[in-house]
């Protein structure tokens, strides 16, 4: 099977993000071919996942104080200082050609980089549900979303983990905590630096993943170069991205009545749990036990991201009862081909109702 490969190499921070939006919406339009992107940022950035809402995730006051960009991605995990010290790989396909779970998808189109860092005597092994690490670190981060027809899978091969910045820029409850986010950042990440004390170069790891990626997958990569439809669309995503809009995307500001009890009936709630598939935050406004409003925000994974909004408005007037909130939720998810990769619907549903 040929694919297109686009080694792009260096790019403004911005663009390693929306290039693959851009290009899996193009592939919709124009039937354009599988493609595999190679590249990495010019610029640091901090990049958040679709569903986080920026002011509980990072430190945004000390990111602006840096002149880092924020760069909401469009699909979910969690909040990440990106830069040279990385190497980007985005995978768009046709969903056709990648109607696995999603699961499976993870796995099989992570093979090849597993590979890579065995090649270089790194001992990494697959991680369900989307991880790869070696002797217990975490050593690549990935995360995958469907738009419209197309699979996009977004990962990367990390050189050295800037684990102090990391630190740095994530929201913490109080700043004692801070040298203790870093020190478990430290012991957790790992690196092509920290297994053998020296990065080989980008061009080195590269040639060894692409000559994997066609060998695992059986597929055949002809390089190319980018449309001027996707040129432009890349162009028209940016400038998205830049809206306030989209910095909103998920609205945060009633959060600041956590836990709030207006009157007899009339509750302002906040929740939050870690599951296998990510961190889940909720926001509830409920009225005589019927939800009035709710904003689902977090570090999760969802397929078909965009629908999450739907599933909030359509949680509107639903009664707080764990079995008809399941039953609603698995409804929805499977009239709308949704999932959350490691959340259950009755994992989601169980938080929403809990007291």
């Amino acid at each position: 099977m040929d694919w297109r490969l686009l080694d792009l190499k260096g790019l403004p921070g911005i663009r390693t993000q929306s290039i693959w939006h851009a290009l899996a919406l193009v592939q919709n339009e124009q039937s354009l071919p599988n493609t595999l992107i190679i590249s990495w940022p010019n610029n640091p950035i901090v990049c958040v996942g679709l569903h986080q809402i920026v002011d509980l995730s990072i430190e945004k006051e000390y990111v602006c104080s840096k002149n880092l960009e924020i760069v909401r991605r469009a699909c979910g995990g969690g909040s990440v200082y990106l830069d040279q010290n990385q190497i980007f790989y985005n995978i768009i396909c046709r969903n056709d050609d990648s109607l696995e779970p999603l699961e499976n998808f993870y796995e099989n189109f992570l093979s090849p980089v597993v590979k890579t860092y065995r090649h270089f005597e790194i001992p990494a092994e697959y991680s369900p549900i989307n991880d790869i690490i070696a002797l217990g670190k975490k050593i690549s981060g990935n995360g995958a979303v469907t738009i419209n027809k197309s699979r996009v899978l977004v990962g990367n091969f990390i050189l050295d983990f800037p684990s102090k910045k990391m630190a740095q820029i994530l929201k913490v409850p109080q700043e004692k905590f801070r040298d203790k986010i870093a020190k478990t950042l430290e012991e957790r990440m790992g690196s092509f630096q920290f297994f053998l004390n020296s990065q080989p170069k980008k061009e080195e790891i590269i040639i060894e993943f692409l000559k994997n990626f066609q060998e695992k997958l059986n597929i055949n990569l002809i390089e190319g170069k980018l449309t001027k439809i996707e040129k432009e669309k890349i162009a028209e995503i940016e400038d998205m991205y830049k809206t306030e809009e989209w910095q909103q995307y998920v609205q945060g500001s009633k959060i600041a009545q956590i836990r709030h009890k207006i009157k007899g009936s009339t509750f302002y709630t906040f929740r939050e749990k870690k599951f296998l598939g990510g961190l889940v935050q909720l926001f509830i406004h409920s009225e005589e036990n019927k939800i009035q409003d709710i904003v689902v925000s977090g570090d999760f994974s969802l397929n078909n991201p965009f629908l999450l909004r739907n599933l909030e408005q359509d949680l509107v007037g639903q009664n707080l009862d764990g079995e008809k909130i399941e039953v609603f939720i698995t409804q929805f998810f499977d009239d709308n081909e949704v999932d959350i990769p490691g959340i259950s619907p009755k994992e989601l549903s169980s938080l929403i109702v809990s007291k």
